[in-house]
């Protein structure tokens, strides 16, 4: 997934970035939250993904999102 596809999946599923303070090693990390999508018993879940950069956190959410997606469609 493109940088760019990945933080519009993120911004299209109203989810958020957070990023560490900085840290005296220079090391950033990054963290996407989300909500999952609607079905089973997920009300009120959440998907927390971390990654080292913007993109791998909206990648990391995404992966998840697509997952419990398809595991919804295989249950129906």
């Amino acid at each position: 997934m493109a940088a760019n596809d990945a933080l519009s999946w993120l911004r299209s599923v109203n989810g958020q970035l957070y990023r560490n303070n900085p840290h005296p090693s220079g090391k950033n990390a990054w963290v996407a939250v989300v909500r999952a999508p609607r079905g089973g018993n997920r009300a009120g879940t959440l998907i927390v993904a971390l990654g080292s950069s913007m993109q791998e956190a909206a990648e990391a959410a995404a992966g998840r999102w697509q997952r419990l997606t398809a595991r919804e469609q295989v249950l129906h």
